[in-house]
């Protein structure tokens, strides 16, 4: 009860009482029950309303099957619509390649295994071949001379995160006696981390980030480290500011303490490795730092593979071990798979290991500095910017910035008019651009939109807010409650017709 006292804080204490708050008022009062639905009725009509409107949709089975040019057609029709929106250049991550001679690859070698699944290595062993040869080139990227780092692959960095948490847990957790387990981590820590979190009971203890460098600060983590703590989570770099958090410092910590450190280079896994063999100052991130014991690394993002792959290494085989889903009883005879899924799809490893090998060192070093360089130069330019600051000091390839003189999401906003889709951030407001290979060809672009964008906010006479300002603006006012309510709407809307 100490401990647990010791490390919650009082914003979460006062986010408890409030959310309770909340949920009492949504339900036991006749007049914020019925505001709350008129409130929800109008923004799921606005929701439904932003859906294309000569869409078709197919609700029921057909009696007889379509035929194949039709279907071809319809799909492309909007497939060529929709991928204008990044090829572009004007959309902030998403797309990490968008290279018409790999994108063709990787259709072409999905083909070829489109059936396949590692579930059944006895018939399909040139995909275990190449998930296992993906495994070791990713780990030679990061491990720091140590071959023992072995890993597996995964659905996507959410789903390594998941299963980094999983292998913790068994480790430093249940093997420990521990009953209360607690992960240490920092505000900007991803999402997944939260997921993984909520889904084996974990209690996460967040501490805010150095609101100058937006790193998490080491000698912070260590106040909150107890004997129930089983792993500190760190980023390299995070998701909002793209900053890499102390790894050198928290490897320390984690070695005096006895406990796990997890590394999320699930943006950076491919950019980092290289922009340090190319001279570019990069702090040590990776398994040369003795005290990190898994990290996790998207190969569908700056790996350039096709969506649905990623890479989870552990200092060790027991911590990977601890990760697999073992069942010696099961009437349905020995089952073990590596990963959550059990059923997998072959041909998305074979794009990823095709992707990889197509290429090779020089190509991951060429790529990098296109968009390292472009980051900087936009960094630059954004410090010459009146009322912008930049947050971070941007030694990858994101480019996050805010203003003390006006609303951020106005600019934001302002900036979608344009054609760009920028990623919208809170606490602090701010916006980022994560640079890709396109963006990185647009970047002069970028810099004259923002101008014209914060000129425009200067002249402007303010008004009602709409688009991201209006909504982040909104959400930083009320409890989670409501918000998580407008989110689940959101994502209700996606889920239907």
């Amino acid at each position: 009860m100490v401990q647990f006292m010791r490390n919650t804080s009082f914003s979460e204490i006062k986010d408890e009482v409030v959310q309770l708050g909340f949920e009492f008022a949504s339900e036991n009062i006749p007049m914020v029950k019925n505001e709350l639905k008129k409130e929800m009725d109008k923004m799921e009509k606005t929701f439904q309303e932003s859906k294309p409107k000569d869409r078709v949709t197919t609700r029921y089975l057909p009696k007889e099957g379509r035929d194949t040019r039709s279907i071809l057609i319809e799909l492309k029709t909007k497939a060529d619509r929709e991928n204008a929106k990044w090829e572009n250049g004007m959309v902030s991550g998403t797309v990490y390649s968008g290279e018409k001679s790999l994108t063709e690859l990787s259709n072409m070698v999905y083909s070829i295994y489109s059936l396949s699944n590692p579930l059944h290595a006895d018939i399909w062993p040139t995909i275990s071949q190449c998930e296992a040869e993906v495994i070791s080139m990713t780990a030679g990227l990061v491990n720091g001379g140590d071959e023992g780092v072995v890993g597996a692959t995964s659905s996507g960095g959410t789903e390594s995160i998941i299963l980094a948490v999983r292998a913790h847990l068994e480790v430093y957790g249940r093997k420990r006696g521990i009953c209360h387990p607690e992960i240490v981590c920092c505000t900007t820590a991803h999402a997944a981390l939260n997921k993984a979190c909520q889904m084996f009971h974990i209690r996460q203890v967040q501490i805010p980030c150095d609101m100058e460098t937006f790193e998490l600060n080491a000698n912070e983590v260590e106040k909150y480290i107890t004997s129930n703590t089983i792993m500190i989570y760190s980023s390299a770099p995070n998701f909002p500011q793209g900053v890499i958090d102390p790894i050198e410092d928290l490897s320390d910590l984690a070695q005096t303490y006895h406990i796990g450190l997890h590394v999320d280079a699930c943006l950076g896994g491919f950019v980092l490795p290289f922009a340090a063999q190319m001279g570019y100052s990069i702090p040590r991130f990776d398994f040369s730092c003795p005290g990190v014991t898994s990290m996790s690394l998207d190969t569908h993002k700056f790996g350039y593979a096709s969506k649905g792959t990623s890479v989870v290494l552990y200092r060790n085989k027991t911590l990977r071990r601890s990760q697999y889903f073992n069942f010696s009883k099961w009437p349905g005879g020995l089952y073990s798979t590596p990963t959550i899924a059990g059923s997998r799809s072959g041909a998305l490893l074979a794009s990823a290991w095709a992707s990889m090998v197509t290429i090779g060192e020089n190509g991951y070093k060429r790529r990098v500095k296109l968009i390292l360089d472009a980051a900087k130069e936009i960094s630059r330019a954004l410090e010459k910017i009146e009322g912008l600051k930049l947050l971070g000091d941007t030694p990858a390839m994101i480019v996050c910035f805010g203003s003390d003189e006006f609303d951020i999401y106005r600019v934001a906003d302002f900036m979608t008019h344009k054609g760009w889709s920028l990623n919208s951030l809170q606490y602090p407001a701010c916006v980022h651009l994560c640079l890709t290979i396109q963006t990185s060809l647009h970047k002069e672009k970028f810099i004259t939109d923002l101008v014209d964008a914060v000129d425009n906010i200067r002249q402007s006479s303010g008004g009602k807010a709409s688009g991201n300002a209006a909504i982040y603006g909104m959400a930083g006012s009320m409890p989670a409650g409501p918000i998580n309510d407008l989110l689940s709407l959101y994502t209700d809307n996606n889920l239907s017709l």
